[in-house]
């Protein structure tokens, strides 16, 4: 496990490629049951994120989202346009008013004025749908950071497996050379010549499995970053650590989660606010200037007041709408943080389990399974145990080093979903310092 300082800098590092990276398009490679391909340079899991964070589109897309927030904020701090109108009156009758001799000319600009905060409750709704895109995009990273680590640490299980296959395979291979000495030297039935063949079968079959379970591993691991499998795994980080950080998040208000939650809380709030606004009726004032043709081009200035009158339509019906959502808002807020808070629980106590079982495993199981070969193999050689006696003991051990990589990789998914649920790629991001 890396140190906290580490931690705190990679964290930094890759909360800025989730604000600020620009996304290419993501190239699938071809998935194939081959052997796995080498290279020099070993790809670690901080950089295999880093590298998804910079090709994944959907990080782009909710940067799009940010930035369409950001025109919002802007069109929202706009006042209303001021109107000009031009008004003819009295001309093209009869007598006096024949042709344009007795025609009034009006020129006016007219401007609403807002009322009932209007303005200012518009500007607060922008601005809270501006912090919610940017937690979206926040979640987008911290939801593309865990499905990596589980990618990779999937990759990591399965190279397990196949070292465990190749051993399988190293075993069966000499049991069969001791088995068909035996059986040449007539100590072991012919069935047991067969039973060893088979054996080696199943063995060769295992590993062209594992080998094929590998690179589809690896490939999709690959498929995150665009890049191909052309890499080493680094294999230690696949084991328990020694001494791991407990030191997780506290699963408070500065969740990605339960903040988004309380994003949107304040964003129903902020429409509320709106649509008690619009029951307010706008007056419109207006100053112009009027020409009189009949007096020799004489004029006036003229002006005048416009406000609706709100008999029926006082918007009652949207702010009741507006008013039952901000209560759901506030509800879904409490409901989200009772359901995170058991996630968080769960993980906690897996994690725990998972380790124990590692811990339990390496240092009990797999050692007696050793030793319990061990002996089985000497005594067929000394002729006190049957040929079935040792394949037991081999297939025990190959059962206690599999049941360690499932637990260890049960131990990393958990991690992962831990640290995307307490942010740990994210922690130095002030969700609750924004847009306040």
């Amino acid at each position: 496990m890396l140190d906290s300082h580490r931690s705190k800098r990679r964290s930094a590092r890759i909360l800025r490629h989730v604000a600020t990276v620009s996304i290419s398009a993501i190239a699938a490679p071809m998935i194939a049951p081959v052997a796995l391909a080498q290279e020099s340079a070993p790809l670690t899991m901080e950089s295999a994120i880093e590298r998804a964070l910079q090709s994944d589109p959907g990080v782009s897309a909710a940067g799009a989202g940010v930035e369409a927030a950001q025109g919002g904020v802007r069109q929202a701090r706009v006042r209303p346009n001021p109107t000009l109108d031009a008004e003819v009156e009295n001309f093209n009758g009869r007598g006096d008013l024949r042709g344009f001799s007795g025609a009034e000319t009006t020129f006016s600009l007219s401007q609403e004025v807002e009322l009932g905060g209007r303005r200012s409750a518009r500007v607060r709704l922008a601005d809270r749908e501006l912090h919610g895109a940017e937690l979206d995009r926040i979640l987008r990273g911290l939801d593309l950071a865990r499905d990596v680590q589980t990618a990779y640490y999937d990759a990591l299980a399965a190279q397990e497996l196949v070292t465990i296959a190749e051993e399988r395979l190293a075993t069966a291979q000499a049991l069969n050379v001791s088995v068909a000495r035996r059986v040449a030297a007539a100590r072991d039935p012919l069935m047991a010549g067969a039973r060893a063949e088979a054996g080696l079968s199943e063995a060769r079959i295992a590993l062209t499995r594992a080998q094929a379970e590998a690179a589809t591993a690896r490939a999709r691991l690959a498929s995150y970053f665009g890049g191909d499998d052309g890499f080493n795994l680094i294999a230690a980080d696949f084991a328990l650590p020694h001494a791991r950080d407990h030191e997780h998040n506290a699963l408070g208000d500065a969740s990605p989660d339960i903040a988004r939650l309380a994003a949107e809380r304040d964003r129903s709030g902020a429409a509320l606010s709106v649509e008690r606004s619009l029951s307010w009726q706008n007056p419109t004032l207006s100053l112009g200037y009027r020409r009189f043709e009949d007096r020799d081009g004489e004029g006036a200035l003229v002006a005048g007041v416009s406000i609706p009158l709100g008999v029926f339509d006082r918007n009652q019906g949207s702010v009741a709408r507006a008013r039952a959502e901000q209560r759901r808002a506030e509800l879904e807020l409490e409901a989200g943080r009772r359901a995170l808070s058991r996630e968080y629980a769960a993980l906690e106590r897996a994690i725990a389990t998972d380790a124990a079982a590692v811990q339990s495993t390496e240092e009990d199981v797999i050692p007696q399974a050793e030793r319990a070969l061990s002996l089985a193999q000497d005594g067929y050689n000394r002729g006190a145990f049957s040929y079935l006696d040792v394949l037991d003991a081999q297939r025990a051990l190959s059962d206690a080093r599999q049941a360690r990589v499932e637990a260890l990789r049960s131990f990393h998914n958990n991690e992962a979903a831990l640290d995307r649920l307490t942010a740990r790629f994210g922690e130095a991001l002030p969700f609750e310092e924004q847009h306040q």
